[in-house]
């Protein structure tokens, strides 16, 4: 008797789970300027690891090859996301950044957040990923 309580206990708990449900998500990229290098996405569902260099959720490359980019991202579970981007211009696979801090390459973050003087927060690049949707991001020379 308490075997089989026992596993039915364990069928609910481990077969009863429902599958996430999922969303596409696509990522248009535009105001590309120079027709070299890759575009560099970084998927953050985290705000405590937002922009923290191999903390995404998932990322994704693109040669560039047009002043528009588009990334189709299928079966996305559905959450609150934060793109990042940037085009590795001289593909030397990292965002070169200036002096303070500033990127010396085109970059860009959903919402089309224009950062002033500090990185932005995931808040402010939050996106509430329900239903499929469209995501437009112009980079920011």
């Amino acid at each position: 008797m308490r075997l089989t309580c026992l596993l039915l206990l364990l069928s609910v708990v481990l077969g009863g789970s429902q599958p996430a449900e999922t969303v596409d998500l696509k990522i248009v990229v535009t105001n590309i300027s120079t027709l070299k290098g890759n575009i560099e996405l970084g998927i953050f569902n985290n705000q405590k690891t937002f922009l923290q260099k191999g903390k995404h959720y998932k990322s994704y490359s693109k040669e560039v090859t047009n002043d528009t980019i588009i990334f189709l991202l299928k079966d996305c579970i559905k959450d609150n996301y934060a793109i990042s981007l940037y085009q590795d211009v001289n593909s030397d696979n990292e965002c070169n950044l200036g002096f303070l801090g500033i990127p010396k390459e085109p970059y860009g973050f959903s919402n089309n957040f224009r950062p002033k003087l500090s990185k932005p927060s995931f808040d402010d690049c939050k996106i509430i990923a329900s239903q499929d949707m469209t995501i437009a991001i112009a980079l920011i020379d």
